[in-house]
Formats: C-alpha cells, structure tokens, sequence
C-alpha cells in the first residue's frame, strides 16, 4: 500500500516553481495549498502563490524572505535552498504535480471512509445518507485555489490595490472600469463590460441583438486594441467579417455582399479592412458546440493570444446535456458565467426571447420572457433587451432609435437608454446630444440619420 503523501514530489514540485517562476500558472492549477502534505511545503506554496499573484519575483530568496519561520521552526531560506537544490531539472513538473494532486485525493478518500461511516450509523433515512456521501465524494476533487475559504482581511491587502487603481483611472479621466460598448448612455449605465461578468443579450428575431453584440466586439478590438472572439453557432466566419467591414466602414451591409461596394465605397472598404487587419479581432463558427467545447476553445486562446471579452450567438443554438431542455439550457448559462469567472473576462450570451412579449399590448420584454429557463436570468450578472419599436409599429415615432433596456445589474441600476439603429450599416451609434424622442409621426424620417454629432452617412 502506498502511503498517502510524497515528500519528494512535493520537493520536485516546489523546486521546479522556484526555478522556473513562469511554470507557477500551470502547475498550480486545481491545487489548493491543503494539497500538501507537510506544513511546511503548503507554506512555501502560500508563499509562492502570494508573490506572483502581487506581480513580484518568485526564487528561493524572495519566498524564503517572505515566510522568514517555517510552522517547523526552520528558516525558510535555507529550506527553500536545499527544495531548489535538489530539483535538477523541471522537465518532470507536471508529473510531480499529478502526484501531490492523487496523493491529496488519496487523504481525501481515507477521511470519506471515515465519514461515511458515521453517515451510515446515523438516524436519517436510506435515501439520505446515500445522497449525503455521494456528494461528498463528488466533492472531494474540487479542492482548487478558488475553494479556499479566506480571511476578509486577507482580501482587503489586494483589494487596497484594486482601488488605488480605480482612484489614479479616476484621476486620468477614465471612468470606465469595464470595457468600452462604444455608447456613451450604456457606458454609463453599465460602467462599461466588467471583467467576470456574464452579459444576457436578449431580443426578438429582428431587434439587432448580434449587431449589437458583435458591435462591442469589434469596437473593443479596433478602437481599444483588446483582444475580441466571437463565437457564432449561426453565421460563417465570411459573414461576420462582411459585417464587421460594414459597421466599421459604415457601408451598406448589402452592398458588401454583392460586391459592389468595392467602386462605390472603396475608400471606406479598404479604411475599415485595413483597420480589422490590425485589431486582434477573431471569429469561430461553430455550429453545435457545448460549452465544454467553448471553453477548451477560449482557454487556449487566452493562453496564446490573450482575451479580453467573448461573445457567444447564441445560446439556444449549444448543444447541452440534461433530461430536458430546460435543464440544458439551465446547464449551458451556468457553464457560460463559470467561464466567465475562469477567464476573467466579460462574456456577451445571446439568448432569444419567447413570444410572450408579443402577446402583449406594451411588447417591450421583461425578464421573464428569456426563453426556456429562468436560470438565464438568475446566473446572468447583467441582462439586456433590445427593442425597436418599429418593428411591430408602423408608424412609430421612433424609427431608426432602438432602447436598450437593462433589465438586471448586479450593482447597477436597470433602465433603459437609446441608440441609433443604423440597420444598412449593421451598426449601433450614439444619439445626437441633446436628442428628445419626437412625438409627431412626420418627424420620424430624420431619425435614422440621428447620430454622434448630428451627421447622416446614408
């Protein structure tokens, strides 16, 4: 019988972090310092999380400076020396890593049998117990860094950081926190597209919720030079690249699909094309794909060419697993908001909307028409509806003005702000400054025109 720790692949773990620091995200992946064994090797780990998580140099020196004693009593200087000195190579890394990870899951299962048999002795019915040790046996391989449980005060040390940062943004005149959407009113509103958020964009078919979406992209990508994916379960990669030319280039979206926009807008075409060829602007049409897919995908992106925010058209096109659709749907959100979380990043879900909004008087939606699940809403940091009134009013006074309407906000307050639609040029803008909603249905003409500065491109 092996015993349940391993003091060398511990040493060889450590060691190999020691000495070659940018090996520390990847190795330390999924394990937590309870992993180890010996205390004095989860402080050394503490340590060393600890100093790359504040962006400082991580050797032996640094973490034996860091720790100073040992819980042994030892100097944690020396030891770190003798750790680094007999790891003679980090070509073996992940397989000590493997080692320390089975031999902790080993500890694990010694303590389940433990429990189980106190589970098994108590009063409680057949059904309960055995639903109690099954989930602490599905629990016992969750014991990454994100499960730790940790002292506020602990927190506050990197959150001093965090508003030192907010506060000199602040000074430089940049209040947004998030990435920019390109519209000032939802700008301010949402206080930009904020890192670990999932973001609901819902609509009926026809409302502009990909343009939208894929708006954001693009403009993060050219005009904030950030790293953009969409991924697209509907359209091809041609299509979302004609339509980003279009929205940047403000051509007509139809002209750039039946080739004529070369001799009429070949200034804008060749502007717009150069300025996707620049911006780290990425596409993925995968049609049928899970969220496990998605997120292997995204994970690997990041790692070779960073990512920034991601969007997804849309989530009733994923495929899921569940006894019903609604637990598909329910699965697939969730997945999207633990990516989120995972990658530190904003992610943009398109979702669609049921058709109980229509059978409404006042069809603008609620949340409660998010179609097939309610724990869209309820995983969602942020939901937001798109809605035209022309498209069900003919006569609409608002023709060419979309609303946006936030209908939740972790920490922002919901509302609705306008936009123009310019629907030729697949494209969202700002409204003009000072802009009212017309009540006399003869003014409607001009709307579309209505955008940053008051200037119609049409």
């Amino acid at each position: 019988m092996r015993d349940p720790y391993s003091l060398e692949a511990e040493h060889g773990l450590l060691g190999a972090m020691l000495k070659s620091p940018e090996l520390i995200d990847t190795l330390s992946e999924d394990l937590s310092p309870e992993a180890f064994y010996f205390a004095d090797n989860a402080e050394v780990y503490r340590a060393i999380k600890a100093l790359k998580s504040a962006g400082k140099a991580v050797d032996f020196l640094t973490v034996g400076e860091h720790i100073d004693v040992l819980p042994s009593g030892d100097r944690a200087l020396g030891y770190c020396g003798q750790i680094v000195h007999g790891t003679p190579s980090v070509a073996s890394a992940k397989t000590y890593a493997g080692i320390v990870r089975e031999r902790a899951i080993d500890r694990s299962l010694y303590d389940l049998g433990s429990q189980a048999m106190e589970i098994a002795q108590g009063s409680e019915d057949t059904q309960t117990k055995v639903a109690t040790i099954q989930a602490a046996a599905m629990a016992i391989d969750a014991g990454a860094d994100g499960d730790e449980i940790v002292k506020a005060s602990d927190v506050l040390v990197d959150q001093l950081e965090v508003w030192q940062e907010r506060h000199d943004r602040l000074t430089r005149g940049e209040t947004l926190m998030g990435l920019s959407t390109g519209l000032a009113d939802l700008d301010a509103k949402l206080g930009g597209l904020q890192p670990e958020q999932l973001i609901i964009v819902a609509g009926r078919p026809g409302m502009g919720k990909t343009t939208l979406a894929a708006g954001w992209a693009v403009h993060a990508a050219i005009h904030q030079r950030k790293s953009s994916l969409v991924v697209s379960l509907e359209m091809s990669n041609g299509q979302l690249l004609d339509r980003a030319v279009a929205s940047e280039g403000r051509i007509p979206l139809n002209l750039v699909k039946n080739g004529s926009a070369c001799q009429t807008h070949g200034t804008e075409l060749a502007a717009a094309s150069a300025a996707v060829r620049k911006a780290d602007l990425f596409f993925l049409d995968r049609p049928g794909s899970t969220v496990g897919r998605i997120r292997s995908l995204a994970r690997r992106h990041k790692l070779r060419y960073g990512l920034d925010l991601l969007v997804i058209d849309y989530l009733q096109l994923m495929e899921g697993e569940g006894g019903s659709r609604t637990e598909e749907v329910s699965g697939m959100s969730r997945g999207c908001k633990l990516l989120a979380r995972e990658l530190g990043i904003p992610v943009v879900l398109l979702s669609q909307l049921s058709r109980k909004c229509e059978e409404r008087p006042n069809k603008r939606p609620i949340p409660s028409d998010l179609r097939e699940s309610g724990a869209i809403e309820q995983d969602a940091d942020v939901v937001i509806f798109v809605y035209r009134d022309e498209v069900y009013n003919e006569n609409s006074t608002a023709k060419g003005i979309a609303e946006i309407i936030v209908g939740k906000g972790r920490d922002i307050e919901t509302g609705t702000v306008r936009a123009a639609f310019l629907g030729q040029y697949n494209r969202f803008e700002n409204l003009a400054a000072g802009w009212v909603e017309p009540t006399q249905p003869e003014r409607s003409n001009t709307l579309a025109g209505r955008y940053a500065g008051g200037k119609n491109h049409g």
